[in-house]
């Protein structure tokens, strides 16, 4: 639905880049005058920048749900609270459980048959780069669970289950300050 949305956008941003160089260029023009070609080029440069944005939104989106299927192929879903109750105490379940929604959210795929020792930061490093899911999720994470730069950040989770210790040790902790 969103790709046809996008779809939709970058014809109305088309048409109307065709319009406005339409009207621009009623006169007779040649190609000696100066502006309907600006016009048209960078019109058409726009459109194809978006349609190229477009196109790797798209590409991302599909390589990460299809791994990320890949993965957790096979194994039963979980309801929160199932995925909850089956794998930690209840003292962190529900830290466990919102963990699970926000990295699901961010990946834009169904994490049903997540389990705790899953690699999840494989997930969000498909696509590394400035607003990618991995830096959303992490800034999420960071302002749901008010972690700061002073926590001591590993370099790298090796699993879902250490990411929800580390929330829980560094979340929940009394701040001293």
């Amino acid at each position: 639905m969103r790709a046809l949305v996008i779809i939709a956008a970058a014809l109305v941003i088309g048409a109307g880049v065709w319009l406005i160089g339409r009207h621009l260029s009623a006169s007779s023009s040649t190609l000696a005058d100066p502006i309907p070609w600006p016009v048209w080029f960078f019109g058409a440069l726009i459109v194809a920048m978006f349609l190229v944005i477009l196109l790797h939104c798209i590409h991302e989106g599909r390589v990460t749900r299809r791994t990320v299927a890949d993965a957790l192929r096979g194994r039963d879903p979980l309801t929160d609270d199932e995925f909850g109750s089956c794998f930690y105490e209840s003292g962190i379940a529900q830290v466990a459980v919102r963990l699970r929604r926000l990295l699901a959210e961010n990946l834009e795929c169904d994490l049903s048959g997540l389990i705790p020792s899953d690699d999840f930061a494989r997930w969000l490093e498909l696509f590394p780069g400035i607003d990618s899911a991995g830096d959303s999720f992490f800034e999420e994470l960071a302002i749901e669970f008010q972690l700061t730069r002073d926590c001591p950040w590993p370099e790298r989770f090796g699993s879902f289950d250490a990411l929800v210790r580390f929330v829980v040790e560094h979340a929940l902790a009394p701040k001293t300050h």
